[in-house]
């Protein structure tokens, strides 16, 4: 079992099921693309696998940037779902988002590895432009899958960690957390039967000579 190919899978899948929604985002629309991206090491690894990630200018331009202030979390998305599912108040995260493009835009602004950018870009679906409210206006569901797959990708990265897409490609781990298992999804109950749908999906998507529900906790995919 390749925990890569269930990244890319997710990936897929994801593109997949969003593919129709009416946004506003397009080529050249970067509002969202900022210093504060937060990512596990497999998305690193995947990362890596583009040519450009290894490019001695671009990494100087991560490193450059990576010397000035950026967002560092100090907490999992599944740390907080088991929070929400525990019914405690999460902890206060310390840190802040800070301004600045990322390093990874080009004079365009446009990414240069696309194709293998993390799930935290690839989350930013607005149905209005960014530019007029600075920040991605999301559809309340789809912002429930979102934090869906970033559960499923901290597991399938549960023996790492986590951290700022900066400080990561430059192999920095100290300001970063370890990753967990999911202890399950916190959905509200007017979604869990359109959220038990899109699971049912995506569990029979496939990755490599596998599906995807073989990835995981079978308990997660009920009807699977």
């Amino acid at each position: 079992m390749d925990p890569l190919s269930a990244l890319s899978a997710i990936y897929d899948f994801y593109g997949q099921f969003v593919a129709n929604l009416p946004l506003a985002c397009g080529p050249g629309c970067a509002t969202c693309c900022s210093v504060n991206v937060t990512v596990t090491e497999l998305e690193i690894e995947f990362l890596r696998q583009h040519p450009l990630s290894g490019d001695r200018r671009v990494l100087e331009q991560v490193e450059n940037v990576r010397n000035r202030p950026h967002f560092i979390p100090e907490f999992t998305t599944n740390q907080l779902a088991e929070f929400c599912l525990t019914r405690r108040e999460p902890p206060a995260e310390t840190g802040t988002h800070a301004p600045g493009a990322c390093p990874l835009l080009n004079s365009e602004g446009l990414c240069m590895v696309y194709t293998h950018r993390p799930f935290s870009c690839r989350a930013m679906l607005s149905r209005t432009r960014c530019r007029t409210k600075l920040a991605a206006e999301i559809a309340p569901f789809i912002y429930t899958v979102n934090l869906t797959i970033y559960q499923l990708i901290e597991h399938l990265d549960r023996q790492g960690r986590s951290g700022n897409m900066l400080d990561m490609l430059c192999g920095d781990r100290e300001q970063t957390t370890g990753n967990r298992t999911i202890p399950g999804f916190p959905v509200a109950p007017d979604e869990q039967v359109k959220h038990q749908r899109f699971l049912d999906k995506l569990a029979a998507f496939p990755a490599g000579n596998a599906q995807l529900v073989e990835y995981f906790p079978k308990d997660l995919f009920r009807n699977c």
